[in-house]
């Protein structure tokens, strides 16, 4: 059996291609281009409210689908498991049968939700990302570059 699996989750953006992102921290949402967030010269993704860089900012949607992919998966290798059991056992004196396998639980369809947030410009590095406008109206951590932006009136 192979212990490694893997799979792929295709993650949607938005019309003006900015992906949604949500803070484990404080759990604040924000988008990003992706070619900005995997660029080279990005050393760290900050979250635009808390300020604190993480290794991940994974929504709990994204996070549900990937769990109930990995579970799908595992159930499917663990019915392959028992049915080539069944085939070692078939004819000998203790017999073990395998069963119907796992119906596949249906993922839910990830959405770029969250229409709410408002394009802002960093005026350090001036790359675009989406906050949400009260963090617009007052001050926000550019997550590309870690500076703070006040609204200037």
């Amino acid at each position: 059996m192979d212990d490694d699996f893997s799979f792929t989750i295709e993650i949607p953006c938005d019309d003006e291609g900015f992906v949604l992102l949500q803070c484990p921290q404080c759990g604040e949402p924000f988008k990003l281009r992706p070619g900005d967030y995997e660029s080279d010269d990005v050393l760290e993704v900050c979250c635009p409210s808390c300020g604190i860089a993480s290794d991940n900012y994974i929504t709990d949607d994204v996070m549900e689908v990937a769990l109930i992919m990995a579970k799908n998966q595992a159930f499917a290798m663990i019915h392959d498991e028992m049915k080539q059991l069944e085939r070692k056992t078939k004819g000998k004196d203790v017999s073990f049968k395998a069963g119907k396998p796992p119906k596949p639980e249906d993922a839910p369809i990830l959405q770029p939700s969250i229409d709410a947030l408002a394009t802002v410009i960093c005026s350090h590095c001036s790359r675009e990302s989406k906050v949400s406008r009260l963090l617009k109206m007052s001050v926000f951590v550019c997550p590309l570059c870690g500076v703070s932006n006040f609204n200037e009136r």
